[in-house]
């Protein structure tokens, strides 16, 4: 077995405890009446392509869809379209691999898709123990009335997370069971065990905002929550992790790295619980 994968799992299976009390005055808004959803119906057929059925069969006709249609290109620098669903569709759509497209604009629109169908959905930010590490990364979760749950998605890898029995996971389920190396993934596009690998070094501590709705990114006096181990210093690692990214990025690119770190320098730190990040209201 890779040794990398069982030093990333067994630091999941570590450090597997989270606050319980949480933090004063949380709040979470899962928004699917915003009118400009309605635009996505209206311009790239939605409605149609979430069909008829359960939230989850929903859920994953919508993200085959995405991964088919918004295509990461990285690049290296991220392109400066604005981070909404419908102006990433509209650089992206039918054009194939269009540059700056990184799994952050894909589980945009992934999400904003859920909810312009009625899915309560939340785009999160799925992040590594080290500071020095600048690759981090980005999917969704919805939740699923049927099954009681929220389930984890990956639009960008086309994948979900399951039990040995086929159930779909939550991302804190996931992070459970890839702590025990007892996990198992549906998805098509990536070899699985190197899957399992970069997502038990991804899955060490999550970030989230407080209104998820069109644009969320764009919303004013939005709220930043953080879930993390018992014990771990958010604060601190995400002052290290900028400042590595602005010593290897070369002069050119630090800028946005360095509107971040004054920014977490300043900014109060909001860890929830457990249970608050399971919240659906």
């Amino acid at each position: 077995m890779d040794n990398e994968y069982l030093l990333l799992s067994g630091a999941l299976r570590v450090f597997n405890n989270f606050s319980q009390s949480g933090c004063e005055n949380f709040s979470i808004e899962h928004d699917t009446k915003n009118s400009k959803l309605e635009l996505l119906p209206k311009q790239y057929s939605i409605s149609d392509i979430a069909r008829n059925g359960n939230d989850f069969s929903k859920a994953v006709n919508i993200m085959r869809w995405v991964n088919e249609n918004v295509l990461h290109c990285g690049g290296g620098i991220e392109v400066d379209v604005v981070k909404d669903s419908v102006s990433i569709l509209n650089y992206t759509f039918n054009k194939g691999r269009m540059p700056g497209i990184f799994c952050y604009h894909i589980a945009i629109v992934f999400t904003e898709c859920c909810l312009a169908v009625g899915l309560t959905a939340r785009t999160i930010h799925c992040k590594p123990f080290s500071p020095n590490d600048v690759d981090t990364h980005v999917v969704s979760m919805v939740y699923i009335a049927e099954m009681n749950k929220w389930v984890l998605f990956d639009p960008n890898n086309n994948a979900y997370f399951t039990d040995k029995n086929g159930t779909a996971l939550s991302p804190l389920e996931a992070r459970y069971l890839l702590g025990q190396d007892a996990i198992c993934v549906s998805c098509s596009q990536r070899e699985h065990d190197g899957y399992k690998k970069y997502m038990a070094k991804n899955l060490f501590y999550i970030k989230f905002w407080a209104i998820n709705t069109f644009g969320t990114d764009l919303v004013d006096n939005q709220t930043m929550y953080f879930l993390a181990p018992l014990g771990f210093d958010v604060k601190n690692r995400e002052i290290a992790y900028c400042e590595y990214a602005i010593k290897i990025n070369p002069v050119k690119n630090r800028k946005g790295w360095e509107d971040y770190l004054n920014e977490i320098k300043k900014q109060e730190i909001i860890t929830v619980s457990e249970e608050q990040f399971l919240r659906i209201v």
